[in-house]
């Protein structure tokens, strides 16, 4: 179920089984597998993909920067 409140780009793809909550973004070049389940406010950029069965909780970023200005990666 994809809560009404959360936007979801076209070109994502997203398994039948996906639960993803309230004020959750889903941009571009991202796969989500069967099972997941997404809580609110979770911010997921392309390109990502996420396997099956897995559970991110509220307000996680995937695929954004880090936010420490130090790590050198």
């Amino acid at each position: 179920m994809i809560d009404l409140r959360a936007v979801v780009d076209p070109s994502a793809q997203v398994a039948d089984s996906v639960s993803i909550g309230p004020y959750s973004i889903i941009g571009p070049e991202v796969e989500i597998g069967a099972g997941t389940w997404i809580g609110p406010h979770v911010v997921i950029k392309g390109p990502t993909r996420i396997g099956r069965d897995n559970r991110i909780f509220q307000f996680a970023s995937i695929g954004e920067d880090p936010q420490d200005k130090k790590y050198r990666g």
